[in-house]
């Protein structure tokens, strides 16, 4: 029989006919106990952004060539926590996140959407010609106005910082004429390329095959950027999931942009949007184009509610992540007021086609995340991204014509209007039981942290506990379903013992297995009913005989003691133990059922001290039984005793410390001398005992004299 404790928590996939490289996914890695530090996210952006706001005759070329929207968005600084837990949930074989709410991805429309980057138009490809450093120079001479120094160059790549310190030393001037304007635009544009688009992995170097495409600006606006853009994302993505890669080389602020407007829980609160001065073109008659929607996170930010730059605690976000944390459709409401260059390829934004960048060949695959349209989310057709296409670029094939090495998938690109999926529209959350979540679930990674990999300092994540324990749960429940309906066919023990071990393996998994070595009160405890009792103004007299000036703080608590319960009595508390009274007056008259007793009441100093401390504000009052050397009268209409006492501190009292109704066999002061100290909690507290009877007054009295208490002082009361 399946006994629960074989009920191995398990991350996923059970069906590995999706995620078939998971052996090398660097998930494993992790649930194994390799601990990883932050990817590291390579860019090199920086210069580019201090130079400031560029001219507007540099952003109107920038327009034509369709890069306006990357510079209006602004720069982001890079999460790279952030980045690297969406990278543990990335997977090469669907080119999509596995998150436990289903796949999501980047797509064409966030591309176009958050950057404005141009999406239906030819690919970025060519002929990559293998050019001598002499014939770069010539032509960076000719597209570039200058000739950057041989040293700048490495194998068809320029150092970014040759185009920094040259247009650095020559600022544009007002009256430049309009080649010079576009030497500066070409500059710019390349720097935006290397260093944050599609940037090389050395981190400070941009590929010149780039160039040649700058040298007609209306003719580089036609070609799809923003396609080329998405492929060196996706390609970085699935590089970076393996486990022996330490670093990470993409547009990746796309990616924390995207992040941002679809989790709620891990971005962080915007503050009002910085200010802008209007800029105008040329003699300032024409006002440039908004910026896309990307820019609306171009500003400062407040970081309070959110963990960021903490791996571990991003980690277990994601892995806790439910159906109302992730927002599939973050544009509905703004799509219509957005700049058109945000919506100009948007007929195009669901096509299952190729991604191209020269070398880089990526699958789009938005049929699999329909939901980010705002569309039914049926259980997708087995997709293939080619694992060989991962391994090609540009080393060893220079001279490479890419428009002929992945012509297929050019052609395909060509088609890409007929290539587009579209279903029918849906609104509201997808149900839990929905057949694509019921068949999600089994080919996906839930998990990424592992509960059993507990580290020594930091955040413990908490995700797969709470997995562990809906699992254990569930089953549970389901089991007792079954026993029910099965009635007498199964054996009761059999079931029981299924359930004990799933009890216990869920324990074990939340590192909770110690408790198990102690048996817990298995009573429902009663509610205490508290109420607040507001300070007095009453001004105070000094008490007679000592007594303190009453509560030293302003709220106190009223407890009823009949909710006071007693686990540990070693008999039922009903058969010897008066019922528990709460009377208005601590000198109210209660009659006992069965033994003598004494009553302890538990009262805030009296706010005119009177000695029988009629004025006292009753707090608690507890039963004590005690033995008497004679048979008790039980006709006596007066009380055994009862005792009234005054604490300067009451209000600490907690009642689930007062010790239990005992059966004793003598005069019980053990039992008494708790009873005080669990209200008197402070040594130092003196307290007053007023014996209001004469009935066992010997008893009573031994008992007093006996108690270790030596701030225990006893007093008759006046008859």
């Amino acid at each position: 029989m399946d006994r629960g404790a074989n009920h191995d928590l398990h991350p996923g996939p059970i069906d590995e006919s999706v995620l078939t490289l998971q052996y090398d996914h660097r998930s494993t890695a992790i649930w194994r106990g390799q601990e990883f530090e932050p990817l590291t996210c390579r860019r090199c952006d920086g210069a580019f952004w201090r130079l400031g706001e560029l001219d507007s005759r540099i952003q109107c070329l920038m327009i034509q060539a369709g890069f306006y929207g990357v510079y209006k968005a602004g720069h982001i600084q890079l999460d790279h926590a952030l980045i690297t837990a969406l990278v543990e949930r990335w997977r090469q074989e669907t080119h999509t996140f596995h998150l436990p709410v289903g796949e999501a991805t980047v797509t064409l429309q966030d591309v176009s959407i958050m950057w404005g980057l141009p999406i239906d138009g030819e690919p970025v490809t060519g002929h990559d010609i293998a050019r001598t450093t002499e014939e770069w120079q010539e032509m960076c001479e000719e597209l570039l106005g200058f000739r950057p120094p041989l040293s700048a160059f490495d194998s068809g790549r320029l150092k970014l910082k040759s185009i920094e310190d040259h247009f650095e030393v020559e600022p544009l001037q007002p009256d430049a004429p309009d080649h010079v304007v576009q030497f500066f635009a070409r500059a710019r544009i390349l720097q935006l390329l290397g260093g944050l688009l599609l940037p090389d992995a050395s981190n400070n170097k941009v590929k010149l095959m780039f160039l040649p495409l700058l040298r007609d600006f209306e003719a580089a606006g036609k070609l799809s950027w923003g396609s080329a853009v998405l492929a060196s994302l996706y390609r970085a993505l699935c590089r970076a999931t393996k486990s022996n890669v330490d670093g990470v080389c993409g547009p990746l602020v796309l990616l924390q942009l995207w992040a941002w407007e679809r989790i709620p829980l891990i971005r962080p609160e915007r503050l009002a949007p910085r200010q802008q001065p209007p800029f105008f073109v040329g003699d300032g008659d024409q006002p440039l184009p908004a910026g896309p929607y990307g820019a609306r996170w171009d500003v400062g930010f407040k970081l309070e509610k959110v963990g960021m730059h903490v791996l571990v605690v991003y980690r277990d976000m994601l892995d806790c992540m439910k159906d109302d944390q992730f927002v599939w459709q973050p544009y509905a409401d703004i799509i219509t007021s957005l700049p058109d260059c945000c919506l100009s390829g948007r007929d195009i934004w669901q096509t299952v086609s190729p991604l191209i960048c020269f070398d880089v060949v990526e699958l789009h695959y938005p049929n699999r995340v329909l939901r980010q349209f705002g569309q039914h989310q049926g259980i997708p057709a087995e997709c293939d991204t080619i694992k060989e296409l991962h391994s090609v670029d540009r080393r060893g094939r220079q001279n490479t014509d890419w428009v002929q090495h992945h012509k297929q998938y050019v052609d395909m690109w060509a088609d890409r209007h007929a290539r587009v999926v579209c279903e029918s529209p849906v609104d509201g959350p997808m149900d839990y039981s929905d057949p694509y979540m019921i068949w999600y679930r089994r080919i996906t990674r839930l998990l990424i942290g592992n509960p059993a990999n507990r580290t020594d300092s930091g955040y413990q994540g908490v995700g797969g506990v709470i997995e562990l324990m809906a699992q254990s749960l569930q089953r549970i429940y389901y089991r007792c379903s079954d026993a029910i309906d099965q009635g007498g066919e199964v054996s009761r023990s059999d079931i029981l013992r299924e359930i004990q071990d799933l009890c216990k393996h869920a324990l074990t998994g939340a590192h909770e297995d110690r408790r198990l070595t102690l048996r817990p009160d298995l009573a429902q405890p009663a509610p205490i009913a508290a109420t607040i009792v507001g300070p007095s103004q009453v001004k105070r007299r000094r008490p007679r005989r000592g007594g303190k000036m009453g509560l030293s703080i302003g709220d106190r608590l009223a407890f009823n003691s009949a909710d006071i319960s007693s686990p540990y009595a070693s008999t039922p508390s009903s058969s010897l133990a008066p019922p528990y009274h709460s009377p208005t007056h601590s000198h109210e008259v209660f009659t006992p059922d069965a033994e003598p007793y004494v009553a302890l009441s538990a009262s805030a100093a009296p706010e005119v001290a009177h000695e029988d401390f009629s004025s006292a504000e009753h707090l608690v009052t507890v039963g004590i039984p005690v033995e008497s050397k004679v048979e008790p009268d039980t006709s006596l209409a007066e009380p055994v005793d009862t005792m009234n006492v005054a604490t300067s501190d009451v209000s600490r009292h907690d009642s689930s410390s007062i010790p239990p109704v005992l059966n004793t066999t003598q005069p019980n002061i053990l039992e008494l001398d708790n009873m005080v100290g669990a209200i008197a909690t402070e040594p130092s507290t003196e307290m007053f005992v007023t014996l209001n009877s004469t009935v066992e007054d010997d008893l009573i009295m031994s008992c007093l004299e006996n108690s270790q208490r030596p701030k225990l002082k006893k007093r008759k009361a006046k008859s």
